[in-house]
Protein backbone atom coordinates (compact mmCIF):
# COMPACT_ATOMS: atom_id res chain seq x y z
CA UNK A 1 0.00 0.00 0.00
CA UNK A 2 1.64 3.27 -0.51
CA UNK A 3 1.13 6.10 1.40
CA UNK A 4 0.41 8.60 -1.02
CA UNK A 5 -3.52 8.91 -2.17
CA UNK A 6 -2.53 9.45 -5.86
CA UNK A 7 -0.86 6.30 -5.94
CA UNK A 8 -3.07 4.37 -4.19
CA UNK A 9 -5.81 5.29 -6.50
CA UNK A 10 -3.71 4.54 -9.15
CA UNK A 11 -3.13 1.27 -8.16
CA UNK A 12 -6.16 0.45 -7.33
CA UNK A 13 -7.67 1.33 -10.51
CA UNK A 14 -6.01 -1.60 -11.75
CA UNK A 15 -8.10 -4.08 -9.37
CA UNK A 16 -10.81 -6.03 -11.40
CA UNK A 17 -9.05 -4.73 -15.00
CA UNK A 18 -9.26 -8.56 -16.00
CA UNK A 19 -12.44 -9.40 -14.12
CA UNK A 20 -16.06 -10.29 -16.06
CA UNK A 21 -17.28 -7.31 -14.51
CA UNK A 22 -15.12 -4.19 -13.83
CA UNK A 23 -18.30 -2.27 -12.64
CA UNK A 24 -18.53 -4.66 -9.82
CA UNK A 25 -15.11 -3.63 -8.58
CA UNK A 26 -15.91 -0.18 -9.40
CA UNK A 27 -18.37 -0.25 -6.51
CA UNK A 28 -16.37 -2.26 -4.00
CA UNK A 29 -13.81 0.91 -4.58
CA UNK A 30 -15.91 3.57 -4.05
CA UNK A 31 -17.70 1.35 -1.03
CA UNK A 32 -14.22 1.22 1.18
CA UNK A 33 -13.31 5.09 0.16
CA UNK A 34 -16.93 6.07 1.39
CA UNK A 35 -16.90 3.87 4.37
CA UNK A 36 -12.58 5.77 5.28
CA UNK A 37 -14.09 8.70 4.97
CA UNK A 38 -17.20 8.69 6.63
CA UNK A 39 -14.87 7.03 9.85
CA UNK A 40 -12.83 9.93 9.39
CA UNK A 41 -15.07 12.21 9.69
CA UNK A 42 -16.68 10.19 13.00
CA UNK A 43 -12.96 10.26 14.90
CA UNK A 44 -12.29 14.02 13.55
CA UNK A 45 -15.76 15.50 14.40
CA UNK A 46 -17.34 13.58 16.74
CA UNK A 47 -14.77 11.90 18.59
CA UNK A 48 -16.62 8.40 17.67
CA UNK A 49 -14.95 5.72 16.23
CA UNK A 50 -15.89 2.04 15.35
CA UNK A 51 -13.30 -0.88 15.20
CA UNK A 52 -11.97 -2.37 12.32
CA UNK A 53 -14.44 -5.85 12.24
CA UNK A 54 -17.31 -2.89 12.00
CA UNK A 55 -15.81 -0.91 9.11
CA UNK A 56 -15.11 -3.78 6.74
CA UNK A 57 -18.91 -5.18 7.60
CA UNK A 58 -20.25 -1.13 6.82
CA UNK A 59 -18.45 -1.80 3.49
CA UNK A 60 -19.83 -4.83 2.79
CA UNK A 61 -23.43 -3.72 4.23
CA UNK A 62 -23.01 -0.41 2.01
CA UNK A 63 -21.89 -2.60 -0.88
CA UNK A 64 -25.27 -4.78 -0.87
CA UNK A 65 -27.12 -1.45 -0.20
CA UNK A 66 -25.54 0.60 -3.10
CA UNK A 67 -26.01 -2.27 -5.55
CA UNK A 68 -29.38 -3.19 -4.35
CA UNK A 69 -30.71 -6.65 -6.20
CA UNK A 70 -27.97 -6.16 -8.87
CA UNK A 71 -25.42 -8.16 -7.67
CA UNK A 72 -27.04 -9.58 -3.95
CA UNK A 73 -28.14 -12.92 -6.28
CA UNK A 74 -24.19 -13.49 -6.77
CA UNK A 75 -23.34 -14.77 -3.40
CA UNK A 76 -20.08 -15.97 -5.33
CA UNK A 77 -18.78 -12.40 -5.83
CA UNK A 78 -19.75 -11.55 -2.33
CA UNK A 79 -17.88 -14.34 -0.63
CA UNK A 80 -14.98 -13.22 -2.69
CA UNK A 81 -15.44 -9.56 -1.19
CA UNK A 82 -15.20 -10.68 2.26
CA UNK A 83 -12.44 -13.19 1.49
CA UNK A 84 -10.46 -9.94 0.55
CA UNK A 85 -10.99 -8.11 3.33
Amino acid sequence: MSSIITHLLYSWGEVGVGAADRDRWRIVRACIWWIVWKERNARCFESKSCDLQKIKLNCIRFFCFWCKTMYLEDTEFIIDILGSF
